[in-house]
């Protein structure tokens, strides 16, 4: 529908707002915290304060954690702005009458609540987007922050400029005041999320945040990028301060250095967020982007080596904050969007602000070593462990797409789960032969008159007559041979004395074979030849695939024969079903294609030519966008009877093409997220339609992709057509050999029959 993304729009745009505002408090309350420490404690106290408000972050993230598993992010985050807000006010009130403990509570509050508070904001955000509206808006939220950034860093330097430090403190406390009033206005998404929540089993709600990353690789992957990276950062940060503090002993002095220190950072984070980061994001992938972050720490780490001046630390450090703050937060917060939400709740507060944190503990710790061993140059020290421990984080980066799939696939069949959309597999096993092939078989009397029955078999070159003599009524005297008597009844012509040799019949011959697949034609008896050539199927598998994919073939018989096929997995048949994608005729494809699904979601451990499989897929896509929703199939299945990948109510949303499609991709790409996403396309829930746009575009070859997408709009719905059917089905007639049967030809033999009667 495209209605959705301006849907989107205002809620992306209350988040970018809110980001701004949360940024802003943060660069600015950086800015207050890190002067009124310097100015009243000695550095080398840095590390021991830093462990600190880590201790502090831990409890407070798990207390968190507990809060947001039970209420959501929309209930808790709101209000733990509001919060820290007083909070604030009542630290500018004991700042101006003691300001060494008033130092001391800021920055632990600033170094302890405010990640807490970043992390329930993306929380909020995660579970209010779907992860493909994510991916389209991340970069209007992180250029909200950044935008935040630049304007907490100008406005904390004109303040503490002008009416000192501590001044800091109330303007900052308006900012989250204004973020946490804008932040209810989510409170509905929480809600519905909470309440989807609710309904898991009451064994699952129990599980703690530790026994889901115990049990998630992806997880705790995240954890350890996260770890590994603030350790790294927090190495450089004390090296950076340490000059800062060195080049600038006045309290005024300090407080301009950080104030024009962290806007500059934040122009050059805003520069690079908007000219690079949507972009890399779709060139090099989400978990490249974030391992940008570390490989820049590995390359100005060691170039820094050779000028360890404020200036050369100083860049090393701006560099890495700017990445952390776009490139990285752009692709990790996407990262977390297919998490499932009850282990989404459960753990991004401890891997955001519990990682985050026990890197500042290990940083501080190996700071502390490190000055406190005779090491004469300990600056270098520092900044080769960081170069190391960069290293190993992009060991981590670099595994995290494989995870990052796997976290898609369970999100789609959660949410699958949860709309009770997937198909019962059992039923779907158990379903019979005339089930799947949607065919009637009643035992009828026939309406076909003879002469016609005549033609219909004369072309293959067949008499409906047995070789023997008939009554008037076409019976045939019987025959010593008793397979000549049973050739002489399958082409009677009759239906019920067809039907009462097929209930007779304990095995079908090569000859017996040929003349049911020949009956495949006439629609009245084809259920009943159907059924009987599905169980002898694997002796006459070769005579089945040459019949269907021969293109003189009755066109009835080479659709209805993949139907056959469908019951024998073997490799045989799965070849000629694979032969038959490129066939000229659409339908011998699309049931070619439907076959193959249903003998894999049948048979398991099946392997198929992804090779062959993706040329069918792009020749499919190659289609006119406007003749995408126009094909069309003769043998229809009847309501409630199919089994395959989308209810048949579903299923025509979509269009017979686009289920070809995926009836192809189901074959080489793991069928229950698969089932997800392409039912997600035809619903109406926009969380599952995004899931599974984002899953398809991480999953399917690029070429692929490309050539699929242009037949979906923005949301995710089937592209419709813009012209007239007539008028589509007119261009398909004429460019398309699907609907081309020889009716110049068939009426040709049936004035012979009519010749052939009169003599």
């Amino acid at each position: 529908m495209s209605s959705a993304r301006p849907a989107a729009a205002a809620p992306i745009t209350i988040a970018a707002i809110s980001a701004f505002a949360m940024i802003a408090t943060q660069v600015a309350g950086k800015t207050a915290r890190d002067a009124l420490f310097l100015t009243n404690f000695p550095v080398s106290a840095l590390p021991l304060v830093l462990i600190a408000a880590a201790v502090l972050s831990i409890f407070a993230a798990l207390v968190t954690a507990r809060a947001l598993t039970v209420h959501g992010p929309a209930r808790i985050v709101p209000p733990l702005f509001i919060a820290s807000a007083l909070l604030l006010l009542l630290e500018w009130w004991l700042a101006a009458r003691n300001a060494r403990p008033a130092a001391v509570i800021v920055y632990l509050h600033i170094a302890s609540l405010g990640s807490i508070l970043i992390s329930g904001f993306w929380s909020l955000i995660d579970e209010a987007f779907d992860p493909r509206t994510a991916r389209a808006g991340i970069g209007r939220i992180i250029g909200g922050a950044t935008a935040g950034g630049l304007f907490g860093g100008l406005v904390a330097e004109r303040i503490g400029a002008l009416a000192g430090i501590m001044w800091i403190l109330p303007f900052i406390a308006g900012l989250h005041l204004a973020c946490g009033l804008m932040l209810s206005r989510f409170s509905h998404d929480g809600s519905d999320a909470h309440h989807t929540a609710s309904r898991r089993p009451a064994a699952k709600r129990e599980e703690s945040a530790f026994h889901v990353l115990r049990r998630a690789p992806y997880l705790r992957s995240l954890a350890l990028l996260v770890l590994f990276g603030n350790i790294a950062a927090t190495l450089l940060d004390y090296v950076f301060k340490a000059r800062a503090t060195s080049s600038y002993p006045a309290a005024h002095d300090l407080v301009r250095f950080f104030a024009v220190f962290y806007t500059v950072v934040s122009v050059v984070t805003l520069a690079v967020q908007t000219g690079m980061s949507r972009r890399l994001l779709e060139s090099i992938g989400i978990a490249n982007t974030v391992a940008v972050r570390p490989g820049a720490v590995i390359v100005g780490g060691l170039v820094s080596l050779t000028s360890m001046g404020l200036l050369g630390v100083g860049m090393l450090r701006a560099g890495e904050m700017v990445l952390q703050s776009s490139l990285f937060r752009s692709g990790y917060e996407l990262l977390f969007t297919p998490v499932v939400p009850d282990d989404k709740r459960r753990t991004k507060t401890i891997v955001d602000v519990g990682a985050d944190r026990m890197g500042d503990i290990v940083g501080a710790a190996l700071i502390r070593a490190v000055i406190l061993l005779p090491v004469v140059a300990a600056d270098y020290v520092l900044v080769v462990l960081a170069v190391a421990i960069s290293l190993v984080s992009i060991g981590v980066a670099r595994m995290l797409h494989r995870g990052y799939v796997r976290a898609l696939e369970a999100s789609l069949l959660h949410r699958g789960e949860a709309l009770e959309l997937r198909t019962d597999s059992h039923a779907m096993r158990t379903l019979s032969m005339e089930s799947f092939t949607g065919m009637d078989l009643s035992i009828t009397e026939s309406r076909i008159p003879l002469e016609e029955l005549r033609t219909m078999a004369g072309v293959r070159g067949t008499a409906v007559a047995g070789a023997g003599p008939q009554t008037d009524i076409g019976r045939q005297m019987p025959s010593a041979d008793p397979e000549i008597a049973s050739l002489a009844e399958l082409r009677s012509g009759n239906p019920k004395r067809i039907h009462a040799e097929l209930a007779r019949s304990r095995v079908i011959t090569p000859m017996m074979a040929a003349q049911l697949t020949t009956l495949l034609a006439w629609d009245e008896v084809s259920g009943w030849a159907s059924r009987s050539l599905s169980k002898a199927a694997p002796s006459i598998t070769g005579q089945l695939v040459d019949r269907m994919l021969d293109p003189e073939e009755d066109f009835a018989v080479r659709r209805r024969i993949p139907q056959i096929l469908s019951t024998c997995p073997t490799r045989r048949a799965i070849d000629g079903l694979m032969a038959a994608l490129s066939d000229e005729r659409f339908e011998v494809r699309y049931q070619s294609a439907r076959a193959m699904s249903r003998i894999n979601q049948t048979t398991p451990n099946l392997v198929f030519d992804s090779k062959v499989v993706y040329a069918a897929v792009l020749h499919e896509t190659s289609v006119d966008r406007r003749l995408w929703n126009e094909q069309r199939v003769i043998d229809e299945p009847e309501a409630g009877s199919e089994a395959g990948l989308v209810e048949p109510a579903l299923r025509q949303r979509g269009g017979r093409r686009m289920e070809h499609v995926f009836n192809m991709l189901s074959l080489v790409v793991p069928s229950a997220p698969l089932r997800i996403a392409y039912k997600g396309l035809l619903t109406d829930d926009a969380m599952l339609r995004g899931t599974g746009l984002e899953y398809l575009e991480s999953v399917l070859p690029r070429e692929i992709w490309n050539g699929l997408s242009p037949h979906l709009d923005a949301t995710g719905q089937i592209t419709a057509s813009s012209q007239s059917r007539d008028e589509a089905l007119e261009k398909l007639l004429r460019s398309s050999h699907s609907i081309d049967v020889s009716l110049e030809e068939i009426r040709k033999l049936a004035q012979q029959g009519d010749a052939s009667d009169e003599r």
